[in-house]
C-alpha cells in the first residue's frame, strides 16, 4: 500500500486479505503493531498446516457498518461479515483499527465477534 491510500481502502483491503480471500502474508503488508503480531502468531500456528482459505464451498460477504475517528491519525471501521460455507451461514462484526504511520495508514488492530 502506498502512502497516498486512505484509511478505508487500508482497512478494506485488509478485509478482503484476511477475511475475503485469506492470505495472511499480503494482509500482514497492510499491518503494523499488535495487528501483525496477531498474523505472525497465525503464520507459526498453521506452518504446514493447510491454508485458511482450503474450505470448498466458503464465500464471504461483507460491508461497512460504521466508522469512528479519533483524532486525525486513528481511524476504527467496523464492517459485518456473512461467511457462508455450503448452506451455514456465519454472521461476524469485525473491529478494523488504522493508525497513521510514517508508511502511511496501517491496520493496528483488528478482533472479531458473532453477531
Amino acid at each position: 500500500c502506498s502512502p497516498a491510500e486512505s484509511p478505508e481502502s487500508v482497512a478494506q483491503s485488509f478485509v478482503e486479505r484476511y477475511y475475503v480471500r485469506p492470505d495472511l502474508p499480503r494482509a500482514k503488508a497492510l499491518a503494523d503493531g499488535l495487528a501483525r503480531a496477531k498474523i505472525e502468531d497465525e503464520e507459526q500456528l498453521l506452518q504446514g498446516g493447510p491454508r485458511p482459505d482450503g474450505t470448498p464451498g466458503r464465500e464471504v460477504s461483507f460491508t461497512l457498518y460504521t466508522t469512528r475517528k479519533a483524532g486525525a491519525d486513528r481511524i476504527f471501521f467496523v464492517y459485518d461479515l456473512a461467511i457462508s460455507v455450503d448452506r451455514l451461514v456465519m454472521k461476524k462484526r469485525a473491529f478494523i483499527s488504522t493508525t497513521k504511520v510514517k508508511e502511511g495508514w496501517r491496520v493496528t488492530n483488528f478482533q472479531e465477534e458473532d453477531i
